[in-house]
């Protein structure tokens, strides 16, 4: 049988089945159509899942936004934040973000941060206090824990977390990954610049250095989108100078 006999006789058989009822038991629903099944809210499907455009959340930078893929900070991915020395206004960065997470009923939890944040900072930028969560894990293995079930716990909007003494493996780098994508979590992780020359699953990861009363920032990597740009941001000044260290 050649292709084109082929094709007429599954094309006839298609429509056969289409005109004939098929034996169902007694009190069992009518079968659906395909295309019927598809439309049901109840059914996952992951090639739809993959096509679907997320807006991000904004970093309340509009030039910044512009630079980004999703219009924003991505939704349920990690987003690293290569930083040599701390305290330089980097927190400024995220504050919309993680703002917008309290709002809207969400926990924003820090692991253990390297400076005690300013409080009347936080609250002057929208971040309600009774959302925040500061976490002080002891060694790798507990921040790690902690960090994985805050972001799969479903409550947790935003975490920040920074990178210890210890350089945490690649497969707990996907972890957490994983972790954020399941919560539907925002996760910042400030790392050293020098992670620069490493591989990351991070979804995006942007350099940090201090210029002047500005934060310079460039665009190492993101996922679905263009990497290299340059941006200059304005910082909290009272987040620079009032942050007092922890260590």
């Amino acid at each position: 049988m050649n292709s084109a006999e082929n094709f007429m006789q599954n094309k006839q058989l298609s429509e056969q089945a289409e005109h004939q009822p098929s034996a169902r038991s007694p009190g069992q629903p009518p079968h659906q159509p395909l295309q019927q099944l598809l439309t049901r809210p109840d059914i996952w499907q992951l090639a739809n899942r993959q096509r679907q455009s997320r807006t991000g959340i904004t970093t309340g930078y509009r030039g910044l936004d512009a630079l980004l893929a999703n219009r924003g900070w991505p939704r349920g991915a990690t987003s690293e934040l290569l930083v040599d020395k701390a305290g330089i206004g980097e927190i400024s960065l995220i504050l919309p973000a993680l703002a917008e997470m309290t709002r809207q009923n969400r926990m924003v939890i820090l692991i253990n941060p390297p400076h005690i944040p300013y409080a009347p900072a936080l609250v002057q930028a929208g971040v309600q206090l009774e959302k925040l969560l500061i976490l002080h894990p002891h060694g790798q293995r507990d921040q790690l824990w902690a960090a994985e079930q805050s972001l799969q716990s479903g409550a947790c909007g935003a975490l920040v977390s920074w990178q210890g003494r210890e350089i945490p493996a690649d497969k707990d780098l996907r972890r957490l990954q994983i972790a954020a994508r399941e919560g539907d979590s925002l996760h910042f992780h400030f790392r050293p610049g020098s992670s620069a020359n490493s591989p990351s699953p991070a979804a995006l990861r942007l350099q940090l250095k201090s210029d002047g009363e500005q934060l310079a920032l460039q665009l190492m990597k993101q996922l679905n989108g263009k990497s290299g740009q340059r941006i200059h941001l304005a910082r909290s000044p009272k987040l620079t100078r009032r942050d007092q260290p922890l260590h």
